[in-house]
């Protein structure tokens, strides 16, 4: 009995001890657990490249150049569209198009179209600026995520390559315009704005010069005129102001200029600069470089296989006014400049085939995005601050 008591006595004694311990002790520290920080690096830090929209437009045989230009300046990411005059007979526009059809590159992007039903243009008429909102228009409708509006010629060529162009563009604010521009109207230019005349080519298929009225206008007091170079690089906002005018003022303006001789060299200045939600997103060049002579005339001239080295340290996007037969300066910028070879695509970084044996290496894509600029773009860069510095950045930059 006794050791049953003592042997119960030391049960309760461990029993009380256990409970002081599991009440009174701290806890036991939780256990160690490692903690891992996955960090997110971006797989690009640079900002995307922008998409441009380009209207290349020419007239009776110009089929060539605008295929070699349209090599020169393509890109996957862009838009092309090309248009032939009604100079150009249908089987031109027929054979250009079917040209374009036979490149796979082209076919496989989907992003060149040839215009089909054919616009009157005259130089000296209203017909330019109506073929150019047209061709806004049709690129609007094929694709609307692109962010700048370039116009060029068969008579014009890209100094630098695409991948330059984009890689540098990806910097700017996309509401940017570039627009040569100036509200400094000469003798010349005064007479041109205050004479009435009417192109027939708005509204007759055959092929007339423009009517010169007998009467004159005063210049308007409602708006600011502005005149500049026909070649313009708009922003898409811009675009789609002048093409849908969320106010009366494109419309406006646009009747004015309907009776304007040669109304494409002062539409897009005089609309953007005064509208207030524009002007202070004009910059006043358009990144072309255009030959002159000493003293300069009435026009640029050709330029010339000397011009070459004065061309490409102005730091251009593009060059104008090239003659029709004049390959030679053509073939240098391509070797010296885009490394493109004859009848091929000018390179660029989505182009991941082989080079050897003439091989095309855009005949193989990679990703479109990826962009490899060289010296050129170092000289573009150059250009756009100058522009830039020349204006006072998000004021009225108009003058």
């Amino acid at each position: 009995m006794t050791h049953l008591t003592l042997h119960l006595l030391v049960s309760l004694l461990s029993l009380s001890v256990l409970i002081f311990l599991l009440f009174f002790l701290p806890p036991p520290p939780p256990p160690t657990t490692t903690l891992t920080l996955h960090r997110h690096f971006p797989s690009n830090p640079l900002p995307p490249p922008p998409k441009l929209a380009y209207f290349i437009s020419g007239t009776h045989g110009d089929s060539p150049r605008l295929l070699r230009l349209l090599r020169a300046l393509y890109h996957p990411n862009n838009q092309y569209l090309l248009h032939l005059d009604r100079r150009a007979t249908p089987q031109e526009r027929v054979e250009l198009s079917a040209s374009v059809g036979s490149v796979a590159v082209f076919a496989a992007a989907e992003n060149v179209n040839v215009v089909g039903n054919a616009d009157a243009v005259n130089l000296d008429g209203s017909t330019p600026i109506a073929s150019l909102l047209r061709g806004a228009a049709i690129l609007l409708r094929y694709c609307s995520d692109w962010d700048w509006f370039v116009n060029l010629e068969a008579s014009d060529y890209p100094l630098i390559s695409q991948d330059d162009l984009l890689h540098i563009l990806s910097f700017v604010p996309r509401d940017f315009n570039f627009i040569e521009h100036t509200s400094n109207i000469g003798w010349n230019e005064y007479h041109r704005i205050i004479q009435i005349v009417v192109d027939p080519g708005l509204y007759l298929a055959s092929k007339r010069g423009i009517f010169v009225g007998t009467k004159r206008r005063v210049l308007p007091r409602q708006f600011r005129f502005f005149t500049g170079s026909p070649q313009v690089i708009l922003s898409r906002k811009l675009v789609k102001f002048s093409i849908l005018g969320w106010d009366n003022f494109p419309r406006t303006l646009l009747l004015f200029f309907a009776n304007i001789k040669s109304s494409h060299r002062g539409y897009f200045q005089t609309l953007a600069c005064n509208a207030r939600e524009f002007s202070n997103t004009v910059m006043n060049s358009n990144l072309r470089y255009m030959a002159w002579d000493n003293p300069p005339g009435k026009e640029p001239r050709n330029p010339r296989v000397s011009d070459l080295k004065k061309m490409l340290g102005s730091g251009a996007a593009f060059a104008g006014n090239f003659a029709p037969n004049d390959h030679e300066v053509l073939d240098l910028i391509d070797s010296v400049v885009l490394h493109r070879r004859q009848g091929m695509i000018s390179p660029g970084g989505w182009c991941v085939g082989r080079r050897d044996r003439g091989r095309d290496p855009c005949q193989h894509w990679g990703d479109i995005n990826i962009l490899r600029p060289g010296h050129a773009a170092e000289r573009f860069e150059k250009l756009l601050l100058r522009v830039m510095a020349n204006s006072t950045l998000r004021s009225n930059q108009c003058r």
